[in-house]
């Protein structure tokens, strides 16, 4: 801790709240005073000024909210290739600034908060995503995109007591099924020479793989088995009062991620004899099956990072 407080004394940080048009960046120093304030337009020549006039606070780590949205690409890029740290702020974490201070919303505050988050959490790792991490991000949520809208589709000619409305539907119902096939095939042969062993795991498919990979990026930034855990919003939540002990679901964390180890966890419970009895066991205590699936989500978390942290996967091309 000594050696991160002597490195990161005199470190500058700039808070950034990336849009499509418009980069605000917001300079504070490490007692959490602000310097100064810039908003440059989202293009080369405006990320160059911004490097610019950061670059008269000396050194600085960078605090960039939500880094892997497309529109932040440019930023974080020129960022890297200039050798600056970055750091990926979500916006969740400048929310509770938001709420705590009540100063309202707008990029400058938002900038500010950044910066805040990054103080307050000195020890977040650098913004260093794999090269597949992207491209497995937009294949997996346009997966789900799809594949919500081809439910609704169903669901809607289901609903319909008209023949010829649903005979309109069906050449939509079958444009969204040969997308999804195509899809999972593409994130098929995307995952499997980057994670065999994850495929490998049992009730893990080529979508929760996916996704599992898209949204944890470089595992080695979860120091535990407990912060992935928590990270995927699997991990529980203690809540007591006096003598009232219990737990409580976590709401938060990565849904995404959230939402693949629920499905696995579902498919051990329909295939796998020892989760069943597990589950069996624990009912008969007295615990709800919701409490159950909670329990099992957190071992398959630790699971998962364990294979994770075993995997050495192939670089691919951006």
């Amino acid at each position: 801790m000594g050696s991160i407080e002597r490195t990161r004394k005199n470190t500058v940080i700039v808070g950034v709240d990336p849009h499509p048009g418009s980069n605000t960046a917001c300079a504070m120093d490490t007692s959490g005073r602000e310097l100064g304030q810039l908003r440059v337009q989202n293009d080369p020549e405006g990320r160059a000024g911004l490097l610019a006039w950061a670059s008269e606070y000396g050194r600085c780590r960078w605090a960039v909210e939500g880094p892997a949205n497309s529109y932040a690409r440019g930023l974080v890029r020129a960022l890297r290739e200039a050798g600056e740290e970055v750091v990926a702020i979500t916006p969740a974490m400048t929310a509770e600034y938001r709420r705590k201070r009540w100063r309202g919303k707008d990029d400058e505050i938002d900038a500010a908060n950044a910066a805040r988050a990054l103080l307050a959490n000195p020890e977040l790792p650098v913004y260093a995503p794999p090269a597949y991490q992207g491209q497995l991000r937009e294949l997996t949520r346009t997966y789900q995109r799809v594949s919500q809208q081809l439910r609704a589709m169903r669901m809607a000619a289901r609903s319909l007591e008209t023949d010829q409305a649903r005979t309109a539907l069906q050449p939509v119902i079958a444009s969204l099924e040969q997308a999804v096939r195509e899809l999972k095939e593409i994130i098929r042969a995307t995952v499997t020479p980057l994670a065999a062993p994850l495929l490998a795991c049992q009730g893990v498919g080529p979508i929760t793989s996916g996704v599992v990979l898209a949204e944890t990026g470089r595992v080695d930034r979860f120091p535990s088995r407990d912060h992935f855990a928590s990270f995927a919003g699997s991990a529980p939540i203690p809540w007591s009062s006096g003598a009232y002990r219990a737990v409580r679901v976590n709401a938060g964390g990565n849904r995404r991620l959230n939402w693949a180890i629920h499905i696995i966890v579902l498919g051990r419970l329909r295939i796998d004899p020892r989760t069943r009895a597990y589950r069996d066991r624990k009912l008969a205590e007295g615990k709800t099956q919701r409490e159950v699936i909670r329990a099992l989500k957190t071992y398959v978390c630790r699971e998962i990072y364990d294979v994770l942290k075993t995997l050495n996967p192939t670089p691919m091309h951006a």
